[in-house]
């Protein structure tokens, strides 16, 4: 990877990886999810274990603490091994960021099947020999997102009963 501080090439594609392309808001559950674990996941170590307690609180021990090992090891293999260092906004940023907008394509993509869109987002985040394992990995985590949002729906319908 080159130096931003000294390659003004790399500056100018790092600084439009974090150009906004939406807004949170406008986002699905499954989007939305994704972008708000991968800004908190990563802020800090008390963020990044705030996170992991939130997934066993909502999905038990064994399914949260699979989910967190998924996504660390699907953001270790993104940072380590990406084409280039992703950009994120802060956690409370309205905004969506053109690398976030890429990151939550590549989870939702996977929960709902779509193989070679997700394979596609894969290949343009890391080098190929990468892509299946960050496909499988996108799609454990995207399974327990979708399942996070569907017993979300299921609390606001059980209020609204």
């Amino acid at each position: 990877m080159l130096n931003p501080e000294h390659d003004p090439e790399e500056k100018r594609i790092q600084k439009l990886g974090g150009a906004p392309v939406g807004l949170m808001e406008h986002l699905s559950p499954e989007e939305y999810m994704a972008i708000s674990f991968f800004r908190r996941w990563c802020d800090d170590v008390s963020s990044k274990v705030s996170l992991r307690q939130e997934l066993i609180i909502n999905l038990g021990y064994g399914i949260g603490e699979q989910t967190i090992q998924s996504f660390t090891a699907l953001c270790d293999i993104i940072f380590k091994y990406g084409r280039r260092h992703l950009i994120r906004h802060n956690t409370g940023c309205d905004c969506v960021g053109a690398d976030e907008s890429c990151f939550a394509q590549l989870i939702t993509r996977a929960v709902y099947e779509e193989k070679e869109d997700t394979m596609l987002i894969a290949l343009l985040l890391v080098h190929p020999s990468f892509a299946a394992q960050v496909v499988d990995l996108s799609l454990q985590v995207g399974t327990a997102i979708k399942s996070l949002v569907k017993k979300e729906s299921q609390l606001v319908l059980d209020k609204l009963n």
